[in-house]
């Protein structure tokens, strides 16, 4: 469970990095699915783009991946959401806990 200390420090850390995936038309498919674990893997905190000709709302996208990864939901601003997930192999941590 993130603080809001947390939350507003991972929004920070990726508030001038660009998005890492995109949803667009074809929502939650396999592949997007995939990169978007694999990018989370990696850098533990990440930033995704709606596109608007996607079906689902912004939220919608964010609780299926929250259900899907096993991640945290640390925001949706407007159509980006921020992503975390706590990698155990990663030196280099986001947060110190």
């Amino acid at each position: 469970m993130l603080t809001s200390k947390n939350r507003a420090k991972l929004k920070s850390l990726v508030s001038t990095e660009d998005s890492v995936a995109q949803i667009g038309k074809d929502g939650l498919s396999k592949n997007a699915i995939e990169g978007i674990n694999q990018a989370i893997t990696k850098r533990e905190v990440i930033k995704i783009s709606v596109l608007q000709n996607c079906d689902l709302t912004p939220r919608e996208v964010a609780d299926s991946l929250q259900d899907i990864l096993s991640c945290e939901v640390v925001g949706v601003i407007g159509r980006k959401i921020i992503l975390y997930r706590f990698n155990k192999d990663n030196k280099n941590h986001c947060l110190d806990f």
